[in-house]
């Protein structure tokens, strides 16, 4: 099993915890947040569209990543 970090090119799922809602079920990270202020950003892999996401939400990278 690998212990990588989430990166830039990885396919994930999103979730709101507080929401208990799955934003994206397939999405490609195009930006990891690096410092307080940034933001995630994904581009959702079934319409093309980019969600920046700046709450907090819970990222799950695919095993295939």
């Amino acid at each position: 099993m690998s212990r990588e970090h989430i990166k830039e090119g990885d396919t994930v799922t999103v979730y709101f915890n507080n929401a208990m809602f799955t934003h994206l079920k397939n999405a490609k990270v195009l930006n990891v947040p690096c410092s307080t202020g940034d933001s995630w950003i994904f581009e959702d892999t079934e319409n093309g569209s980019i969600h920046y996401i700046s709450e907090g939400c819970t990222v799950i990278k695919h095993p295939n990543g």
